[in-house]
């Protein structure tokens, strides 16, 4: 099954609790990328040749896509959320409404370590795992 990582779990990927089952995931295929992700993957390279490298390493990736109705699924889910109680909408990142409606659409496990997909899921009902239990990284 692949699942679409977001970067909080790219940026744990070194820990330990995460490591060893996320490189085996990573060649095997399982783990998905989309722009979105890979846009704030890459802003973290500090020269041309670190960008270059991980550009072609994601390129290898399984992608979901980010067309226009991803645009409009992420607007669709930001609109619930702005209309729900207590307006949850201010507190979630507009990338993550993006990565997660690429996940959705593209019918993929958004693998994350970010509460921010908890309140996106609670009103598109898609399927989501945490990297490692909330609080434990």
């Amino acid at each position: 099954m692949t699942e679409l990582a977001d970067t909080s779990v790219w940026a744990r990927k070194s820990h330990p609790r995460v490591r060893d089952w996320f490189v085996a995931a990573v060649e095997a295929g399982e783990i998905a990328a989309c722009d979105m992700v890979a846009l704030e993957l890459l802003h973290s390279a500090r020269t041309p040749s670190e960008f270059g490298a991980l550009e072609l390493g994601l390129a290898a990736l399984p992608w979901a896509e980010m067309d226009t109705a991803v645009w409009q699924r992420a607007r669709d889910v930001y609109r619930a959320l702005g209309t729900g109680p207590g307006m949850p909408q201010r507190s979630v990142k507009h990338a993550d409404l993006l990565i997660a409606a690429a996940a959705e659409l593209a019918g993929m496990t958004l693998l994350h370590y970010d509460a921010d997909y908890d309140t996106i899921a609670a009103v598109t009902g898609q399927p989501t795992r945490w990297a490692a239990p909330r609080g434990s990284l």
